[in-house]
Order: C-alpha cells, then sequence, then structure tokens
C-alpha cells in the first residue's frame, strides 16, 4: 500500500448505504484520499517554489533569490513532513544543497534523499537520542552560516519532539518527563510549547538565533497548528515551537503553565531549577518578534500547506462526489469554529452542527481521520462510523462503553473492520472529519459536512491502569457512533 494512500475496513454485516452505485462509505474514503494528495509535500512545494536554471534564480512565493550569490546552501529542519518535503527540494536544487540536517519521522530516516543530507531517526511525541544528535549538528550547521550562506527550514508538525535539544544541565530523560507530564493534563499545544521553548535553544527562534550571519534564510512550512487559543490561524510561533519565527513567551509563562495545570511540583528538579534561575533575564529567552533578524530583506516564511487546504481539497472532491458541502471553519468559516474543545465536548460542538441540517429518514456516515497517519498511540489515522456501527458491535459481543472508558477506541475499530489506516504519510495539517448525509427517500440528497482543526482527548482511566489505543479522531468517532446510535 502507498504510504499516502487510505485503506479502510468494512464489516461484512454492514448495511450499505449507497448512492449512483457507490457506498457512502467509499465515498469517505475517497474523499479522505485526494485530502492527503493535495496536502503532500511535494505538490505543497511545488507551488511555491521555482528554479530558472538558466539564469539560476530561485523564486519563493514571488521573491527571487540569485543563488550566484552565495556560495552555500544548507538545508536544516524537522517534522513530520520533512523527508518528503526534503526529498522534493533536493530534486529541485541538487547538488546546490551543499549540506543538510533533517530530523523525520523513524524509518522515514532509512533511505537517503542526498549524499549531503543526514536523516536522523527521531521520535513523537516522545524525543530521543537520535533527534537530540540530529538537533547537534543542526546548531553547528547555522552557526557556521556567513554573508554567503542561504539557509532554508524545512518545519512541520511533530518538529517539536522530533528536533528536540534540552539546554545544558538538563537531560533527555527530564525533558521527556516534563513533555509526557505536559501531555497527560493536557495541556493546549500553545502551552506545552511555551515550556518546550525554554528548555530548548532551537525553539522560539533559535534556528534563526544561531544563523543570525546567513545571507538569507527561507522557511518553508505545513502547519498542524489551525487555531491557537489567542485566535491566531497557523501562529508560527507555534508549528514546530517556532524555531525560525519571533516569540511572545517568556520563562515566567512558561512557569506559569505549569502552576496552572497544577505540575510544579511532579516537575523534574533540573527543569524547576532552569526556569527559576533564567525568571526575569534576557540572556536565555526567545527571539524577539521585532527582532531584525526577522527583516523582510533577512527572513522569508511561507505555509506551503495547511488544514484549510485540507478541507477545501475536502470539499473539491466531495462535490465531485456530488454533495453540496459545508465547511465549518475554513476560511469561510470563523476563526471560533475552529478552536476545539476536548474530545468529548466536540463532538457536542460537531452533533449540534449536523442534527441542524437533518430531515427525517436521513443517514448519516461520520468519519474523522489525521493526515499525519498517526492517530494518537496507535497505528490508525482514524476510523468510520454510520447507525449500524454500535448495533453489529453488540452482535459481536462488543462493549463500545468499555472501549470509550479506557481510551482504546482504535481496537474497537479494528475489531468492527471500520479503521482508517494509512501509515505514515509524510505530511501533517491535523484533522479532518467529515458527516455525510445521504436519504434513501431523496436519492438526490446529498449533503457534506467538513469539520477541520483538531480537538484533544483527556485520557482518565483508573488508577494504575494504563489507557489503550488511540486518540482524537478515533475516539470522537466512537462518540459520533453512539450519537448516531441514539438517533434511531
Amino acid at each position: 500500500m502507498a504510504e499516502d494512500t487510505v485503506e479502510t475496513g468494512y464489516s461484512s454485516k454492514r448495511t450499505n448505504d449507497s448512492c449512483n452505485g457507490l457506498s457512502v462509505h467509499a465515498d469517505a474514503k475517497t474523499i479522505f484520499n485526494h485530502v492527503l494528495a493535495c496536502v503532500l509535500p511535494e505538490p505543497a512545494l511545488r507551488r511555491y517554489l521555482h528554479l530558472n536554471e538558466t539564469t539560476n534564480t530561485l523564486t519563493v512565493a514571488g521573491r527571487k533569490y540569485n543563488l550566484n550569490n552565495y556560495n552555500r546552501i544548507l538545508v536544516v529542519g524537522g517534522g513530520k513532513a520533512g523527508r518528503r518535503t526534503g526529498s522534493e527540494l533536493v530534486k529541485i536544487l541538487g547538488d546546490r544543497i551543499t549540506a543538510g540536517v533533517l530530523n523525520v519521522y523513524q524509518e522515514q530516516a532509512r533511505e537517503p534523499i542526498s549524499g549531503n543530507i543526514k536523516l536522523f531517526s527521531a521520535n513523537h511525541p516522545t524525543p530521543n537520542e537520535a533527534g537530540v544528535e540530529g538537533a547537534r549538528l543542526m546548531v553547528d550547521l547555522l552557526k557556521s552560516a556567513d554573508p554567503k550562506t542561504l539557509v532554508i527550514a524545512l518545519i512541520s508538525g511533530g518538529g517539536s519532539s522530533l528536533m528536540a535539544l534540552p539546554v545544558a544541565g538538563i537531560s533527555l530523560e527530564d525533558y521527556k518527563n516534563i513533555s509526557n507530564l505536559l501531555l497527560t493534563v493536557p495541556a493546549t499545544i500553545d502551552e506545552i510549547n511555551a515550556v518546550r521553548k525554554h528548555l530548548d535553544p532551537l525553539k522560539g527562534g533559535g534556528m534563526r538565533k544561531m544563523a543570525k550571519d546567513a545571507g538569507g534564510f527561507i522557511s518553508f512550512v505545513l502547519s498542524d497548528v489551525p487555531v491557537t487559543k489567542t485566535g491566531v490561524v497557523d501562529d508560527p510561533s507555534v508549528i514546530s515551537s517556532g524555531p525560525t519565527v519571533g516569540d511572545g513567551s517568556t520563562f515566567e509563562s512558561a512557569k506559569k503553565v505549569l502552576t496552572s495545570h497544577n505540575i510544579w511540583d511532579q516537575a523534574p528538579t533540573a527543569v524547576k531549577r532552569y526556569i527559576e534561575e533564567n525568571l526575569g533575564k534576557e540572556d536565555n529567552e526567545t527571539l524577539p518578534k521585532d527582532s531584525p533578524l526577522l527583516a523582510a530583506d533577512k527572513s522569508q516564511y511561507v505555509i506551503i500547506a495547511n488544514n484549510d487546504l485540507a478541507m477545501e481539497a475536502a470539499k473539491e472532491k466531495a462535490e465531485q462526489l456530488g454533495y453540496t458541502v459545508h465547511l465549518i471553519g475554513c476560511r469561510t468559516g470563523s476563526v471560533a469554529d475552529k478552536i476545539k474543545a476536548e474530545v468529548t465536548q466536540e463532538i457536542e460542538n460537531i452533533w449540534k452542527v449536523i442534527s441542524s441540517d437533518l430531515i427525517d429518514h436521513d443517514r448519516v456516515t461520520f468519519a474523522s481521520f489525521s493526515t499525519d497517519g498517526v492517530d494518537g498511540h496507535s497505528d490508525l489515522a482514524g476510523g468510520i462510523a454510520d447507525k449500524d456501527t454500535l448495533a453489529s458491535a453488540q452482535a459481536k459481543g462488543l462493549d463500545y462503553r468499555k472501549y470509550l472508558a479506557n481510551c482504546d477506541s482504535a481496537t474497537f475499530f479494528k475489531e468492527m473492520g471500520a479503521e482508517i489506516k494509512t501509515g505514515p504519510t509524510g505530511t501533517n495539517v491535523a484533522d479532518v472529519s467529515i458527516a455525510l448525509i445521504t436519504n434513501p427517500d431523496k436519492p438526490d440528497r446529498k449533503v457534506a459536512i467538513v469539520f477541520g482543526g483538531e480537538a484533544t482527548v483527556k485520557v482518565a482511566v483508573p488508577e494504575g491502569q494504563k489507557p489503550g489505543y488511540g486518540g482524537r479522531n478515533t475516539h470522537l468517532v466512537l462518540l459520533a457512533a453512539q450519537k448516531l446510535d441514539e438517533r434511531k
């Protein structure tokens, strides 16, 4: 199976709601496949990057770089889209790239993309030693940049963990412990990054500071942060903890995150000591947003793919399949629509939207998937459910409530043969969910409601018991199955 193709399993006892000979489940799969095709790094990068080999001119989102003015081109970065973006960049620039280091997701480091770019098998969401090693080499490259050097940074979701580099005095184990502690609270991505930026010299503009003497600095970014609590869409300071942009967080705000979630006392001693030693000091603070290094003639930051693009791709394919489409929380929606709640509340928000569009005898199929192909602690991307899901589960002797209680939703969908599985896709622009509405009494009634963004899952299992497998998407779909069952 290609790594960017959606696979789904279907129970043999499943009712086959169909329109024009195509099952609604197959429609969901077709839509998701199209979404992935549109947000993969290769086409995304080529939309914004062009090389004129005759003049040796690189055009980036309309801005031209005369490559004759540079002696070296360095490539750094990381994230779940790092390998595919890097590979495409090599196809465009070839041997013009002098050296590079990319921290990529696990086995994506196995096959080299260039003799000049080293790939490191980093991990997410828990950092590993290989990622730290790659990050250290990035530091060396960045500090070597001079006015005749063009630096290209490839940044994508997951980069915060994949490019982890604890400051001196904090061990990787301490770094892991504080990261895991923040993930289980759960803290928001803004809050998690506010802490990590102050424990890691690459984050919060650190990459840009280290390459302060570079003649040019370009960031190509795939955003997995649709919106933050502050209402900023695709906030550069949050994506991968903002390694190449300015940042407004401080050591004070990092401490506030830990105290507000009542985990300060549980934080590793070295972490608490480092934060307290730097309170009110500027030396180790993040890069100010008004830094001259971020001036237009010094830095260019280009978001090449994001959640809005994924949603619009879903709309495009759904319309081709004959659906009337409503986008919730895209460019055509409001920012408030995209600020996701904890997943048990988010299904209520989603259901309000869906139910307001329903008429008698409507049938709803709900599916959700993560564009990176990894849904929490499972090997699934998501799941799919309809009005028959829970009835079929009961016939199999499966109690869906136990799977919800144990945060084991991925196992449920595997047992039901209703999982969405892609494997790691090599991209990451957050999540897409769709509700496909049909009606056996009205063959022409086909409505698709597309939701973007990213919810969180509060892990609450009995003390001493580990949570099962799954994440935001499978949990959301199982909660949707409950809503659909109740509607009968």
